[in-house]
């Protein structure tokens, strides 16, 4: 069902409208607004099935008749006269619809703008032409892409398969197959009416017949008025029925009385026509045998096992069983076509024709009055199998009121449907498939309800476009006896590669009577064209699947997969071969040297410390890349997954996590700061976040969700909207986010200072304790003298100050700048402390810098910090960083509620 509305404020439609078969969401609106054209931005927005479609995609994108679609109006800057204008004008013109066989959507690609996870989660199957092919991180659902058109065919003419061939994605994968599904049903459920396959890349493909590319003719399937093919039809030249009020029967003429009227003008020997000659009968009823008919049979000339056909009363199909001819009367029995007796009949005087099935004759003279009007015709018989039946003596003597004489159809010609090209412009074929298809299938209606046989001829011609020598002509007739729907795919084979154009019509009219079903339609047309035997670099897969009554329609394009990468993973220190993974660090890695880094360029030991500490947390990053974006964004999303970032430490690529420390590296205090260091703290205000909604792509429902991420006391006033790829854990997702909304909550500070080149000793992330002169906080001095025994005795060169009741603590810059402790301190005197131990053995020779020492309360020591930025400028280092907080890692192993 299609629904117009006038705006997306709630109401209801003010259009709605319904498709017989599947067309393109473009097709549609040009077929209902003929002076629409593509506009940037539209001024309709569409969805299908609750999922906006871009404006890029209506092209191609396929709606189905049991597809849910909305079009709205969108102002967007319109005043209120061009939104009306769009409402009422606009809908007007929706008159006319355009439907088509289906066929794959294509989608151009583009960059990812803020929409990844849209189009990771579509739900189709398409042809991605120019577009990048999919790159798939870990495990994850995705829909593989068109590598040639669907091939569809008939066999055993009620049923319609189709298969196709499809690109994976890039690389090798490990694929289930119960992680094989068309729609939401595994394909392996269908057992028989479902089939596949999987090739490694570079696999030979040339003996698969999936794999074959079969172009269809655009011209040639559904048309506007809904039906699924072209009909095929034929007309008579002449009038097909006399103008007359009685006909006189009498040997092998049939004349029309004086002033009774006259045969066709157009008539002529060699005709066939259709003669019911309605007599009197009387029908006994056999009671237990079989019924019979009394009456005059000199025009039948019936013999036991003669084929006939009744109209009239007791009209139906036949075999006689016996003839009788005694005192009491001539008579006959019937059968029906199965054997069985005939009995039942309408008894007492019954107005019947009884003749060969078919009541066929053909006229073979022609009588004229001075006027040159046709009086009477002769005519021969025709057998139920179609030749002139040359023992029949004609016609009893009979003047009939109501008889039916017209022309039989079965001799006219249609007119041709085409000619079409089967293949593009530049291409060549030597195999062609066309499909005909009987939508109200190809059978009569005995008057006992009986389905009997019907014929129906089809001829297709065919020549060579480069070449326009003459029309090759191929007939093919088809017989059933069936009133389902049927379809018959035929393969024509050409004597060489050629780019032909081929038309076909139906030879015999199409009958008018309703027992009879006969209507064809010239469904599709196919040319096969050269295909690759191979795809390298790409895992493709085949289906085939049998349609009609098994699966709808608008699964043919829901193959899906939920497959898993493989790729080398780290072991012992060094690269495995190919295997399945979910590895963030695996795909780092492959990411990276997908662009020419080698092993060399990237700090391969904190990779691996990264990835076994990742695994053991099951944090995986899980994802298909659909649409072209940057390295750079795509090595930040997952390692984001983990909690971690990338950056250039030293010239390598190198893996940084943030989490928990409880190590520090480096001390910057106003001894080696260059410039003081400066604080600033942001208090919580109203504009500040008060919580996190996360959207991530579910791996049970492959559907976009959203998990809330608040702290206690959080309102949700002002939430942060994060949109998550390579997560599908709702666990993994809510801890990504409450780590966002604590780190709102608990980094609220900044620190900057400046030293002259110590800081380069830190990188991105590092862990360190930074000091500054500020009263009671923090001091900072030169270790003169270490003296080490069984305690260590420090001597400072500046006094400390020593709060009564507090604890305190020392730490000591190593000669490499990171800090060693802190310590607990006991006063001895103001530049007097004792330490109970030291992990290196302090050097104040003063042939190096000196050791420096940093001292405070146990709690207010040192500020740690995460630094965020290092900028090197001549002989000074400028440097930014974060306050550390451990409650902003307080839920990264915990669950929602």
């Amino acid at each position: 069902m299609i629904r117009i509305y006038p705006s997306k404020l709630d109401g209801a439609p003010i259009e709605t409208y319904s498709i017989a078969c599947a067309v393109s969401i473009e097709e549609f609106i040009c077929g209902k607004a003929p002076s629409y054209s593509r506009q940037d931005p539209p001024p309709i927005s569409v969805s299908v099935n609750g999922q906006t479609v871009e404006t890029s995609k209506w092209a191609d994108a396929i709606i189905h008749p049991a597809d849910a679609v909305d079009i709205c109006v969108e102002a967007k800057g319109l005043d209120p006269f061009t939104v009306t204008y769009l409402m009422v004008v606009g809908t007007q013109k929706l008159v006319s619809m355009l439907v088509r066989v289906p066929s794959m959507s294509a989608s151009a690609g583009g960059t990812r703008k803020g929409d990844a996870l849209s189009e990771a989660t579509a739900k189709a199957n398409q042809a991605k032409l120019n577009s990048i092919i999919r790159e798939v991180a870990g495990t994850f659902k995705v829909y593989p892409d068109y590598l040639l058109p669907m091939h569809r065919y008939f066999v055993n003419k009620k049923e319609q398969w189709a298969e196709t061939l499809l690109c994976v994605g890039k690389g090798e994968f490990e694929i289930p197959a119960s992680s094989i599904l068309i729609g939401d049903t595994r394909i392996i459920s269908l057992g028989d009416d479902a089939d596949y396959s999987i090739h490694a890349p570079g696999a030979d493909l040339s003996a698969l017949t999936a794999a074959k590319w079969w172009h269809y003719a655009p011209e040639v399937g559904g048309t506007s008025t809904g039906k699924a093919g072209l009909e095929l039809n034929a007309a008579y030249d002449a009038a097909p029925v006399p103008s007359a009020s009685s006909y006189q029967f009498n040997s092998v003429t049939v004349t029309i009385p004086t002033g009774a009227g006259f045969f066709p003008a157009g008539w002529i020997v060699g005709m066939n026509l259709r003669v019911e000659e309605f007599l009197d009968y009387t029908v006994v009823e056999g009671w237990s045998d079989r019924d019979m008919i009394y009456g005059d049979f000199t025009s039948l000339q019936p013999f036991g096992g003669m084929v006939i056909e009744i109209t009239g009363d007791n009209a139906g199909f036949y075999t006689i069983y016996e003839y009788i001819s005694d005192s009491d009367g001539d008579r006959i029995t019937l059968n029906y076509d199965d054997g069985s007796q005939v009995n039942g009949l309408w008894t007492g005087t019954r107005r019947m024709s009884i003749a060969y099935r078919g009541s066929k004759y053909q006229i073979t003279g022609l009588t004229s009055d001075v006027g040159g009007n046709i009086t009477a015709l002769d005519v021969d018989r025709y057998t139920d199998e179609g030749i002139i039946d040359a023992t029949w003596t004609g016609f009893g003597f009979a003047i009939v009121n109501d008889a039916v004489i017209q022309l039989d159809g079965s001799g006219i010609e249609g007119g041709w449907v085409g000619p079409f090209a089967a293949c593009p412009d530049g291409e060549a074929t030597s195999t062609v498939e066309y499909d005909i298809m009987f939508p109200g299938g190809l059978a009569e209606i005995g008057g006992n309800g009986a389905v009997n046989p019907k014929s129906v001829v089809v001829e297709l011609q065919w020549q060579d476009m480069g070449n326009p020598t003459g029309w090759t002509s191929v007939q093919k007739t088809y017989t059933e006896s069936s009133l389902d729907q049927m379809g018959f795919t035929e393969t024509l084979s050409l004597p060489g590669t050629i780019r032909p154009e081929i038309r076909m019509r139906r030879v015999g009219a199409k009958s008018t009577s309703t027992s009879v079903q006969d209507t064809v339609q010239w469904y599709a047309l196919k040319a096969n064209l050269a295909a690759p035997s191979s795809y390298a670099g790409v895992t493709t897969m085949t289906v085939s699947v049998r349609g009609g009554d098994r699966l709808s329609a608008q699964t043919d394009n829901q193959i899906s997969v939920k497959a898993t990468r493989k790729l080398p993973t780290r072991s012992g220190g060094a690269w495995t071969a190919p295997t399945a993974t979910r590895g963030v660090v695996p795909w780092v890695c492959y990411v990276l040297k997908s662009m020419g880094y080698a092993d060399s360029d990237i700090d391969m030991v904190a990779m691996d410390a990264l990835d076994s500490l990742l695994n053991s947390r099951g944090d995986f990053y899980d994802f298909s890349v659909e649409s072209q974006g940057t390295v750079k964004g795509e090595l930040a999303n997952a390692l984001r997954a983990g909690f971690a970032e990338f950056t250039l430490d030293r010239g390598a690529i190198k893996p940084v996590r943030d989490g928990v420390r409880t190590v520090y590296e480096h001390m910057y205090t106003p001894q080696n700061m260059a410039e003081q260091l400066t604080r600033a703290f942001a208090t919580l205000g109203p504009d500040d976040f008060d919580g996190v909604d996360v959207e991530y792509i579910d791996d049970t429902t492959w559907a976009k969700e959203t998990v809330q991420c608040r702290l206690t006391g959080d309102l949700g006033v002002k939430v942060e909207k994060i949109s998550l790829e390579g997560v599908t854990d709702r666990t993994r997702a809510w801890r990504i986010g409450m780590r966002q909304r604590r780190a709102h909550r608990y980094r609220r500070w900044n620190y900057e200072f400046a030293t002259e080149l110590d800081a380069l000793n830190s990188s991105y992330l590092s862990f360190c304790a930074l000091g500054d002169d500020v009263p009671g906080y923090s001091q900072s001095a030169i270790l003169l003298e270490a003296v080490v025994g069984d305690a260590v005795i420090l001597k400072s060169s500046e006094p400390f100050t020593w709060t009564d009741g507090e604890s305190h603590v020392v730490g000591i810059r190593r000669p490499d700048g990171t800090l060693s402790g802190p310590y607990a301190a006991t006063r001895i005197s103001d530049t007097l402390l004792e330490i109970p131990s030291i992990d290196f053995v302090p050097d104040t020779s003063g042939v190096l810098e000196p050791p420096h020492l940093i001292f405070g309360t146990l709690t207010r020591w040192s500020y740690p910090a995460l630094i965020t930025s290092i900028a090197h400028g001549g002989n000074k280092v400028s440097v930014e960083a974060i306050n550390y907080d451990a409650r902003v890692y307080a839920d990264d192993d915990n669950s929602p509620a």
